[in-house]
């Protein structure tokens, strides 16, 4: 168990720390909206979200959705494209909160292919210092299990944050100190009252 001393700041990912831009695969696949999108294949996202099927296995279902019009490197890239800029102000946010000793833990419902863009792109990702991932849970905010498994390995944050509604509800019927994400200035004048 982590001592007492201990300050965990439960992050979310998509639209806190980096802009989510599902537009730009329904575009890179030729829809028009997610309401196009084959029902057997958002099956297979949220599968793949929670580790439910493996890499090759969501890829035969995207394959075979857009009929193979597009190589595996191609339907990667327009998953990928989803996961856009960072967030403005949210490194300054992070740097600030760390030097002042709380350690930045990712929870977020992503993939394995996504976490890695994450890595590699989002220049913020250097003050994390661990992360729960509904790929590794096998579910998905608000379910219970991602935030006992957040509990199991850190104990209770001291902050947590994020933009669903949903999300942060169910971070404060837990006791969490939790913010919906808006803004880097509203999460800071939330994070410096607490």
């Amino acid at each position: 168990m982590n001592e007492i001393t201990d300050k965990y700041f439960a992050l979310d990912i998509g639209n806190v720390c980096m802009h989510v831009h599902t537009e730009r695969c329904l575009a890179a696949l030729g829809y028009s909206a997610i309401t196009e999108v084959p029902l057997e294949f958002m099956s297979a996202c949220d599968k793949f979200e929670t580790g439910r099927i493996a890499t090759e296995d969501w890829m035969a279902v995207f394959r075979k959705i857009t009929g193979g019009r597009f190589t595996d490197v191609e339907l990667v890239n327009a998953w990928r494209v989803i996961l856009g800029e960072e967030i403005p102000g949210i490194y300054s946010f992070l740097e600030e909160i760390t030097k002042s000793g709380y350690r930045v833990i990712f929870f977020s419902d992503t993939s394995e292919m996504h976490l890695d863009f994450v890595y590699r792109y989002l220049p913020s990702a250097i003050f994390v210092t661990g992360g729960i991932f509904s790929f590794k849970a096998g579910c998905k905010k608000p379910v219970s299990g991602m935030y006992e498994l957040f509990e199991k390995t850190y104990g209770k944050p001291s902050f947590y944050t994020d933009d669903k509604p949903e999300n942060i509800e169910a971070g404060l019927k837990r006791g969490w100190p939790s913010h919906q994400f808006t803004s880097v200035e509203n999460l800071r004048k939330a994070f410096f009252r607490t």
